[in-house]
């Protein structure tokens, strides 16, 4: 399954490099260069969700291993199920944050 995936990630990314040649080399705002270029964004959209997917896929599995996935195996009281299930948002909170600040987020910055 991942060299299909791995592949479906070259397909789209060759694809992408094609149509934006064609776009570049095309004369401006000729039926070509619009069809490209809608064409590009497809590829590269198609990249970008498949990037998603695996992402949130990725927090998922983190979120259940460190969070919360004894809660399924053993029988705990009410309160603890719910201080555990509080404690998992506030490390699900601090993963987002993670990424919001590797992805260039600026948290000192104001509007």
């Amino acid at each position: 399954m991942g060299w299909i995936i791995f592949v479906g990630y070259l397909f789209c990314g060759v694809m992408c490099n094609i149509f934006y040649q064609i776009e570049k080399s095309s004369t401006k705002g000729s039926k070509e260069q619009k069809i490209a270029t809608i064409v590009m964004y497809c590829f590269a959209g198609l990249i970008g969700l498949g990037l998603l997917i695996l992402a949130m896929y990725a927090i998922g599995w983190i979120w259940y291993f460190f969070c919360g996935g004894f809660l399924i195996f053993e029988d705990q009281p009410f309160w603890d199920k719910v201080v555990c299930g509080l404690m998992s948002l506030v490390f699900l909170g601090f993963i987002f944050g993670f990424i919001a600040v590797c992805c260039g987020w600026d948290p000192d910055s104001r509007r």
